[in-house]
């Protein structure tokens, strides 16, 4: 895993979370850990295949989550943004790390991704995480934290 694999995610998660729901995130701690598993209660996984391999895994803490849904559908009540969390913060996963592999692919690599996967709980069985070395990056934002854990390599 290099470092500078990571960067088009720091950039990317920015840039969306500011065009898209109108929160600032600030960089606040960048770790090596030894797995891409989360350390909050709702992940969102993704998978990278092509020229490159990996996954990346998006986690909050219910709360921020929650708040974060409701900058990105202001005009909705409590209750449609509680029946679309999932969809809402897998899409901005998705917008994340769609835009993340363009910058890393530049013209001449081909990166493709699964569709995201939504794990809610810490102890959620169905997710499986990759045990391999990981760049951890954290972000804090006037709504909580969110982190994101990547691990890529070239095919």
């Amino acid at each position: 895993m290099q470092v500078e694999y990571i960067n088009p995610f720091i950039i990317s998660a920015i840039e969306i979370f500011e065009k898209v729901a109108n929160i600032e995130l600030k960089k606040s701690n960048l770790q090596i850990k030894k797995s891409t598993a989360p350390s909050n209660e709702i992940s969102i996984i993704i998978g990278i295949t092509g020229n490159f391999e990996g996954q990346v895994v998006y986690s909050f803490k219910q709360h921020t989550a929650q708040r974060i849904v409701s900058c990105m559908m202001p005009d909705a009540s409590q209750e449609r943004q509680t029946a679309y969390m999932e969809s809402a913060i897998s899409s901005l996963a998705n917008m994340i790390t769609g835009r993340a592999t363009v910058l890393l692919a530049g013209k001449e690599k081909v990166i493709y991704i699964t569709p995201p996967y939504v794990a809610i709980g810490m102890n959620n069985k169905d997710a499986q995480f990759l045990e391999l070395p990981t760049i951890s990056v954290e972000f804090t934002s006037r709504f909580g934290t969110l982190e994101i854990n990547v691990v890529i390599k070239p095919k």
